[in-house]
C-alpha cells in the first residue's frame, strides 16, 4: 500500500511537471517597446528584429538556411504553424479579411460582425502556438476601395484590433497596407488607434518610404510586410502598353538599396518580409518570385542571405547584364522596335556572367504575354504556357526564335542557370502584327 501511494504521488508530481513544462513551451510574449527614439520588438524579453520571407511552406528550409527568423504565414492553421515552429522560426499570421474590390461590403454591419467573430475564433484557436509573432489584419483591403468603403474598413479594423487584443494580449496586432501613400497613415492614426503597428507593402516606392512616413507625421512603428522588385505599375511600358520587367539582377540591386534605406537603419522599423519567397504567376511567371518553376533561385535569395547574415553563399546566382537584344534576320520582318511580322525568324542574345565563374547554361522560351490583365493586389492569374517549337536554335547566350504566326502580344524569356540551382532571368515583350 505504501509503495502504491508513493507511486501515485510520483505520478501526480510528474503530471504537474509535464503540464508546467508544456505551459512554458507555449508561453510566448511579444511586445513593442519604445526605446532610444524608436521601437524594438521584444519576444520573450529579448530584442527580435524581423528577418522575414513572405511565401508558402515549399521553401521554408531554404529561408532558415539563408538566415530568416520569420515567415509570413498565408494560410493560418495549426498544421502550418507547427511546421513553422518545427523550423525554429516565427510567423506573421495573416488573418484573411473581406476585400471591397472583391465584393465585400464594409457598410454591411451584419457581414462586418460575422467577420469579426470568425477572426476572433481563429486567434483563439492559434494564439497558444509559440510560432505566432504578430497578427496581421487582412492584406491591402483598401486597395481599389471607394473613399466610403475605405473609411468603413478602417472603422471595422479598429473594432477587430480591440477584440483581438482582448482575446490575446500577448501578441501585437497590425494591418497590412498597399503602400504608405495617399495619407493612409494619417487616416489610420485617426481611425485605428488600437493598432500596435502598421504593415506596409512597398516595391519601387521603398526608396522613398521613410520620407513618406515622415511627411504624414506617422510616429508609430512599422513592418515592411512586402518588398522586392519594382511593381508592374511602376515601370515603363512598351508602345503597345505592356509593362517592361526588370532583370533578376536589377531586382536584386533594388532589394539591397531598399533594405538599407527603409529597413535596416530606421528606428521605427521592426523588420521586414521579402516578397515572394516562392514562385507565382503575376503579370509574368518571373516578376515577383525569388524561385522559378523548376525550383532554382535568383539573386534575390543570395542578397537576402547577405543582408540577414552578413555573408554571401559559397556559390551565387548568375548575373544578367542589360536586356535581351532581338533582331529580325530579314530586315523586312521588323516593323519597329519590338514589333515584328508574323512568322519572322529573329536572333536573340543576352550577356551573362557568374560571380564565382561557375559554368552557365542559357535557355530560351516564348510565351503569350498576359501582363496587361486587370488583376490587382496579387489576385489569382492563370499562367501562360511556353509556345512549343518557337525556339529553333539555342547556342550559349544567343538563340534563333521563330515569331508566332498569329498576331498578338508575346514575351521572350531568357534563363541563365548554374549547377548550384542559381538562376538569372530576363524577358522582352514583343508584338506581332
Amino acid at each position: 500500500m505504501k509503495i502504491t501511494k508513493v507511486l501515485a504521488m510520483c505520478l501526480v508530481a510528474l503530471s504537474a511537471m509535464a503540464r508546467t513544462s508544456s505551459l512554458q513551451a507555449t508561453e510566448t510574449t511579444v511586445r513593442i517597446v519604445a526605446q532610444s527614439g524608436g521601437y524594438t520588438l521584444m519576444r520573450n524579453g529579448q530584442p527580435f528584429f524581423i528577418k522575414g520571407a513572405g511565401g508558402g511552406p515549399k521553401y521554408l528550409n531554404e529561408a532558415v538556411a539563408a538566415g530568416a527568423n520569420s515567415i509570413r504565414e498565408w494560410s493560418p492553421d495549426e498544421e502550418g504553424l507547427q511546421r513553422v515552429r518545427g523550423a525554429g522560426i516565427t510567423a506573421l499570421v495573416w488573418l484573411t479579411l473581406g476585400i471591397p474590390r472583391q465584393g465585400f461590403n464594409y457598410l454591411d454591419s451584419a457581414a462586418v460582425q460575422q467577420q469579426l467573430e470568425k477572426t476572433v475564433a481563429v486567434v483563439r484557436r492559434l494564439k497558444s502556438n509559440p510560432a505566432v509573432l504578430i497578427w496581421a489584419l487582412g492584406n491591402e483591403v483598401e486597395l481599389g476601395a471607394t473613399d466610403e468603403q475605405r473609411v468603413a474598413a478602417w472603422k471595422a479594423l479598429e473594432q477587430l484590433a480591440q477584440a483581438l487584443k482582448h482575446e490575446d494580449p500577448e501578441h501585437p496586432v497590425i494591418v497590412v497596407l498597399a503602400g504608405a501613400g495617399k495619407n493612409k497613415l494619417r487616416e489610420l492614426d485617426g481611425y485605428c488607434p488600437s493598432l500596435d503597428a502598421v504593415g506596409i507593402n512597398t516595391y519601387g516606392g521603398i526608396v522613398g518610404l521613410p520620407e513618406s512616413i515622415e511627411a504624414q507625421g506617422f510616429r508609430r512603428p512599422y513592418v515592411v510586410t512586402e518588398f522586392g522588385p519594382r511593381g508592374h505599375w511602376e515601370v515603363a511600358k512598351t508602345a503597345w502598353g505592356m509593362p517592361i520587367e526588370d532583370t533578376s539582377s536589377q531586382k536584386a540591386a533594388l532589394i539591397v538599396k531598399g533594405y538599407e534605406h527603409a529597413i535596416a537603419h530606421q528606428p521605427q522599423c521592426l523588420g521586414s518580409y521579402v516578397f515572394l519567397w516562392g514562385q507565382k504567376q503575376e503579370k509574368t511567371q518571373t516578376w515577383y518570385g525569388l524561385f522559378l518553376e523548376d525550383g532554382s533561385h535568383v539573386a534575390g535569395v543570395d542578397t537576402m542571405q547577405y543582408l540577414w547574415t552578413g555573408k554571401w553563399p559559397a556559390h551565387r546566382a548568375p548575373v544578367i547584364d542589360g536586356s535581351i537584344v532581338a533582331t529580325a534576320q530579314d530586315a523586312d520582318g521588323q516593323r519597329a522596335q519590338g514589333i515584328f511580322k508574323p512568322s519572322t525568324r529573329i536572333t536573340c542574345s543576352i550577356k551573362t556572367s557568374d560571380p564565382d565563374n561557375d559554368p552557365i547554361t542559357v535557355t530560351w522560351e516564348v510565351r503569350p504575354d498576359v501582363a496587361n490583365n486587370a488583376s490587382q493586389g496579387g489576385d489569382f492569374e492563370p499562367s501562360a504556357a511556353p509556345i512549343w517549337g518557337a525556339v529553333e536554335q539555342q547556342n550559349g547566350q544567343s538563340a534563333v526564335i521563330r515569331i508566332p504566326r498569329n498576331a498578338g502580344d508575346y514575351r521572350i524569356f531568357a534563363y541563365a542557370r548554374n549547377q548550384y540551382r542559381g538562376a538569372a532571368t530576363a524577358n522582352l515583350p514583343i508584338e506581332v502584327k
